[in-house]
């Protein structure tokens, strides 16, 4: 799986103050000091800083809509996460801590700071993509936005182990779990400019920004793409084909002749990874065999 760069659907909430959702996304923090963990736990930050307080984020948020022409019907904020698989958090972990991570608890606090700003640097360039995916000539420092990361994940009734009687909702799930929220403005910093990332704005035209025309929309597809190029690019992570986000779409989209193409290619990607592994090990062999003949001649000797 490659980074999923997820905008949620919206409800009435979004029409008014992000207080409700700023407040709630406190919620693993509450546990964290219950565990006497308070130390560890994140901040919300934005494009400048790394710790604002839930108050001040809230307010940022809520304060750029106002007086800026938007109806009552008209959401006010979109709520956004950024998911990483475990083949991807595992490659981030592993290259900090030169050591395989199996969960966060097992990096020390100045290895868990150097892993939450990787984190926080993926997420600002997501949200340079995220202004540049709108062809309206904006940057990220004209967007308003907060963030929050969060390290763990807990199972919900609708989850298949769930379902099947593997785990129990509410019970916290395994391994690496860390992800992002994001509570973006719909407003323009400075200009009465609309900025929906939802589908029904990604074929808008004629629009003014700054005395110019400029066209609008916003393609959610194009942004998740932009999102795994950046991950890749940001940390030298080698994606597999199965794992590429084009992949998924033509394996959901495609045609027929386009996913029994790309089925053999993934096989074959796999069948030569298996084989490389099997090389590896193979060479590998002689000279484990031969350091446990010396280890067992010293043993000889010392006795």
């Amino acid at each position: 799986m490659m980074p999923v760069s997820i905008v949620h659907t919206t409800s009435m909430d979004n029409k008014g103050s992000c207080s409700k959702y700023g407040h709630y996304l406190n919620k693993e923090n509450e546990v964290m000091k219950k565990e006497g963990q308070g130390h560890r736990q994140q901040f919300f930050f934005d494009q400048e800083q790394n710790r604002l307080t839930t108050l001040r984020a809230i307010d940022r948020v809520d304060g750029n809509s106002r007086n800026k022409g938007l109806s009552k019907k008209q959401d006010r904020y979109f709520t956004m996460t950024l998911n990483f698989s475990q083949k991807e958090l595992e490659h981030l972990t592993a290259t900090l801590a030169k050591r395989p991570i199996r969960d966060v608890s097992e990096l020390n606090d100045r290895e868990l700071q150097d892993y939450n700003e990787v984190i926080r640097l993926f997420t600002r360039q997501a949200m340079r993509n995220y202004a540049d995916n709108f062809n309206k000539g904006i940057t990220e420092k004209q967007l308003v936005w907060f963030a929050k990361i969060e390290h763990r994940r807990y199972y919900k009734g609708t989850d298949r182990e769930v379902m099947v009687g593997k785990a129990k909702s509410g019970e916290r799930k395994e391994g690496l779990q860390t992800h992002v929220h994001i509570t973006v403005s719909r407003m323009h910093k400075e200009y009465r400019i609309n900025l929906s990332p939802l589908t029904n704005a990604r074929n808008s035209k004629n629009l003014v920004l700054n005395g110019k025309k400029v066209n609008g929309g916003f393609d959610r597809s194009q942004w998740k793409q932009w999102n795994e190029d950046t991950f890749d690019e940001m940390f030298k992570y080698q994606r597999g084909l199965e794992e590429k986000f084009e992949t998924l779409r033509v394996l959901k989209h495609g045609t027929l002749e386009e996913k029994k193409v790309l089925k053999m290619a993934i096989q074959k990607e796999k069948n030569e990874a298996m084989e490389n592994r099997s090389k590896s090990n193979e060479m590998k062999g002689p000279k484990n065999i031969q350091k446990e003949r010396i280890k067992s001649r010293n043993n000889q000797i010392t006795r």
